[in-house]
């Protein structure tokens, strides 16, 4: 009778250690799918990938002809909540420049706050924003959805920099698609896009980081 007691005991603890682990399970499934609707889980996999068109108006004169080439948009160096959007435009005879934003998810939302202005992304797609770093004043605007984007950036260059005078306005402007893989065609005139460590200008602290990118090769 005792040995009958014990086995039984023993079976129960079994199957409250059973119920446990199953309930355990669910509510762990439930903190994930929680966890993965913000901005970063729906930016981490794939980058935009797309045209450019940059113009320059030099000082107060008229514009010169405009510049075409590629660009793309993708996150990387997340941290928790924090992580760097980043942008790349490529133009003809190795024009172009790099942009990295570092900010903060809150839920689907991001924001960059600098002592000289914010940038942001909004959960119905809404981007927009101004910075000024003393030397340059950026600005864009634009609008991102799960599967394209458009976005323009206005680079204003508040003192002289070389040859480019003082109230100069680099106006660019990117349209872009999701990629659906690392070797999709989604550049124009790309055959092959792949991923690459690759240094970016980083616009909260001057310097230049090194970033994930989409790189094409042809």
């Amino acid at each position: 009778m005792k040995k009958l007691v014990v086995i039984l005991y023993r079976g129960c603890l079994l199957m409250l250690g059973l119920c446990l682990h199953l309930s355990c399970g669910k509510d762990t499934g439930n903190d994930r799918d929680a966890a993965q609707n913000d901005f970063i889980s729906a930016m981490q996999d794939e980058a935009y990938l797309g045209d450019a068109k940059s113009t320059l108006q030099v000082g107060g004169s008229d514009a010169l002809p405009s510049l075409s080439g590629t660009s793309s948009l993708n996150v990387d160096k997340i941290y928790g909540d924090s992580v760097t959007v980043a942008v790349i435009v490529n133009l003809p005879k190795g024009d172009g420049f790099t942009l990295g934003i570092p900010g903060k998810q809150q839920g689907k939302n991001w924001n960059a706050t600098f002592k000289g202005g914010t940038f942001s992304i909004k959960e119905n797609g809404k981007m927009e924003g101004k910075v000024s770093d003393g030397n340059k004043e950026f600005t864009w605007d634009g609008y991102l959805s799960n599967d394209s984007a458009i976005l323009t950036i206005r680079m204003k260059y508040l003192i002289a920099d070389g040859n480019i005078p003082a109230s100069s306005i680099l106006t660019t402007k990117m349209t872009l698609n999701r990629a659906q893989s690392d070797t999709q065609d989604n550049m124009t005139n790309c055959n092959n896009v792949l991923w690459e460590t690759r240094p970016v200008f980083n616009l909260y602290n001057g310097g230049v980081d090194l970033i994930r990118v989409p790189i094409c090769h042809s």
